[in-house]
């Protein structure tokens, strides 16, 4: 409730939003998409429920130039009433399950896929605590994204000067999400510095800028192993 009065008494609140549109003809629309495995876990079917309630809220919509996408804005509290159910979470670097675990995924895959895109990012949170193995982790080290209503959000502003459409595909095994423009989108390298010591690994993320391939940081967390 402070977040949201502190948007509104800014005027920030207002720059906010996904909105239903459909602005691209299919002949004229660029196409940019990143695919990642859901691999086998503890509560995974919750887990594909929570993702596909939360989906459902922003599948096909438009950030307009300028405007924020806010997680939870969007999505809102994720209670039991909507459908959501238990899922795996990690809190103060612990395993636990609580009501709509997993939605770190859809979370980590829009960042990441930001990231790569040099759109702004506003707020995001890392993870405490590294649970997994580089075959078996969604997104590399340090370009997850955690997400607690209402305290943890993922805001990304659409720094361009043409819309975006959000658009996403969930299996059992896999989630892809896809990002339509009137012009093809720029990718870019990033790249991971990884310190280990002390019981965690500090992890750097760094980004190519379109001036000479130089290196600007986007990130450096530490995680718990």
């Amino acid at each position: 409730m402070i977040r949201l009065v502190a948007a509104i008494t800014s005027g920030a609140y207002f720059q906010y939003g996904l909105v239903k549109q459909t602005l691209f003809k299919t002949q004229d629309t660029c196409k940019t998409s990143l695919s990642l495995p859901i691999l086998p876990s503890p509560l995974k079917t919750g887990k594909l429920q929570n993702l596909k309630i939360a989906i459902e809220k922003i599948n096909e919509q438009v950030l307009l130039p300028g405007k924020i996408f806010s997680f939870w804005t969007e999505i809102g509290n994720p209670t039991v009433k909507k459908g959501y159910t238990e899922g795996r979470v990690i809190r103060n670097g612990v395993v636990a399950s609580e009501i709509a675990g997993g939605l770190c995924q859809l979370s980590g895959i829009i960042y990441y896929l930001s990231l790569e895109l040099g759109l702004e990012i506003l707020e995001r949170f890392p993870h405490t605590r590294d649970l997994y193995t580089e075959e078996t982790r969604f997104t590399p080290l340090g370009t997850d994204a955690s997400v607690v209503f209402p305290s943890k959000d993922l805001r990304i502003r659409n720094n361009l000067s043409f819309p975006l459409q959000f658009s996403f595909e969930l299996t059992d095994d896999m989630l892809t999400f896809q990002i339509l423009s009137p012009k093809p989108l720029q990718r870019h390298k990033l790249h991971f510095q990884k310190e280990i010591k002390n019981g965690y690994s500090k992890v750097s993320v760094y980004s190519e800028s379109d001036v000479h391939g130089e290196l600007k940081l986007c990130s450096s967390d530490e995680y718990q192993f």
